[in-house]
């Protein structure tokens, strides 16, 4: 499409420059489609920033990947990261993960290789001379040598430089209010600048989006789903790939960070710092070079998650809505990228 003809003709809207909206925003992009992307803050400030950000298989069951777009995920990943003309911290290194049981972590494993999914069994001996920081292993572990981690901000800010890149409009601090609608049909949405009109509103703003598409008379249904990530630092890189034990999940976001996830207790609402000690505790206790771990910070993120585990499609209902939501996001967000873009064609 020419330029002329781009800047005459109706944008679509994304509201939220997190991951699912960037990559939304640069599958479109790319395809010569006019986009004006609106976020309250920062690209990923909100739950993107605070994400694991593991790719490949992590700790699912095998049969979650019986979903179409689970399949599409990890080749669509692939051509995102090697579209994207700059770096976007991923690492990978593999990962090395057990169960409770040496039962239950060869009973995963055979279930992902009947699906044909690279992932082995290794001896306690092999998987230390993985990651020599390990001071044990039990008998076997599972091993996924094609997982690894991303740095999810660096990942978001690429695509919404490279959707700029292809003429999108980005607009950040900006916060949307409400969606517009006339006749039955989403026209724009109303900023803290004014009102933005274009062709199609896509809501991926995370936990927002149930109260933005109620500003349209639409439900959407997204809990919040709390988890904490914990920023340590290292002198050096502690480990090499992902470890996910029943103790910790942990892994280096760069040499000198590592990060881990925690589950957060129902109905906590205290200092993210209090969840910590276990896994500092199991850190220093469990690795090599773990006593010079130290604190930087933990923080606790609303994970949006959707009902049924994705919301992505348009609205019912009315017309020109297309609400994105999807966990997890990072690890399929090249899969959500070229899905809503062949919706919105």
């Amino acid at each position: 499409m020419a330029p002329e003809r781009r800047r005459q003709s109706r944008p679509i809207i994304v509201v939220g420059a997190g991951i699912v909206g960037a990559a939304i925003a640069s599958h479109l992009a790319r395809e010569d489609r006019p986009v004006v992307v609106l976020d309250g803050a920062r690209p990923g400030s909100g739950a993107t920033r605070d994400s694991f950000a593991w790719v490949g298989l992590a700790k699912n069951r095998a049969d979650v990947f019986a979903d179409p777009l689970r399949q599409l995920g990890a080749e669509e990943f692939e051509r995102l990261v090697q579209d994207l003309p700059e770096p976007v911290g991923l690492r990978r290194s593999g990962a090395i993960t057990w169960e409770d049981t040496v039962a239950q972590t060869r009973a995963f494993v055979a279930a992902h290789r009947a699906r044909g999914h690279a992932v082995e069994l290794l001896s306690a001996a092999a998987a230390l001379e993985r990651e020599p920081a390990l001071r044990w292993a039990p008998d076997v572990v599972a091993f996924a040598p094609d997982d690894g981690g991303v740095d999810p901000v660096a990942l978001t800010r690429a695509m919404l430089r490279d959707a700029e890149a292809h003429c999108a409009e980005i607009r950040l601090e900006e916060p949307v209010g409400s969606v517009l609608v006339e006749g039955g049909r989403a026209v724009g949405v109303e900023t803290s600048a004014g009102e933005v009109r274009g062709s199609t509103v896509v809501l991926a703003a995370g936990t927002a989006i149930p109260a933005l598409a109620a500003t349209a008379g639409v439900r959407a249904e997204v809990e919040r789903s709390p988890c904490a990530l914990i920023r340590f630092r290292t002198p050096e890189p502690l480990v090499r790939g992902i470890l996910s034990t029943p103790d910790f999940e942990i892994r280096q976001l760069d040499d000198t960070t590592l990060i881990a996830a925690e589950d957060v207790p129902p109905g906590f609402d205290g200092d993210p710092r209090e969840l910590v000690e276990p896994t500092l505790r199991a850190i220093r206790e469990e690795l090599r070079g773990g006593d010079r771990v130290e604190l930087i910070d933990a923080v606790i993120a609303d994970r949006p998650i959707p009902a049924g585990g994705r919301l992505l499609g348009f609205a019912d209902g009315i017309d020109g809505l297309y609400l994105a939501a999807v966990h997890p996001a990072i690890m399929l967000a090249g899969a959500i990228g070229a899905r809503a873009a062949r919706d919105l064609a």
